[in-house]
């Protein structure tokens, strides 16, 4: 988890997703939260943005590795963050990522 995100992931086998799609993404926000739609809708497109700018280095990681992902990314906080610190977040949930798929694909037993 990095803060205002929750992210829950799932390494897959190649060829469980579609041909050419190395990752799923779930974006979700809480109705508790965010009364209004307008106020998830624009927490849910600040999100993908950040990871559509994030995408080509997972999506290249995951193909050297040979892996399929899952991954559902929950925005946890209160108020909306700018689009700045939200992208610094997804810096740090990339390398996460990279680094226990990483640790996973090297000792499969763990």
């Amino acid at each position: 988890m990095v803060f205002p995100y929750s992210i829950h992931w799932q390494v897959c086998p190649n060829g469980t997703l579609p041909e050419g799609v190395p990752a799923q993404v779930l974006i979700a926000t809480s109705k508790r939260k965010f009364h209004h739609a307008v106020d998830r809708n624009r927490v849910k497109r600040l999100t993908r943005e950040c990871y559509r700018l994030h995408k080509p280095a997972l999506y290249q990681f995951l193909t050297t590795q040979n892996v399929n992902l899952i991954l559902s990314i929950n925005y946890i906080h209160t108020s909306i963050l700018d689009f700045h610190t939200l992208n610094h977040k997804f810096d740090k949930i990339t390398d996460t990522l990279i680094e226990k798929i990483g640790h996973l694909q090297s000792n499969p037993e763990a």
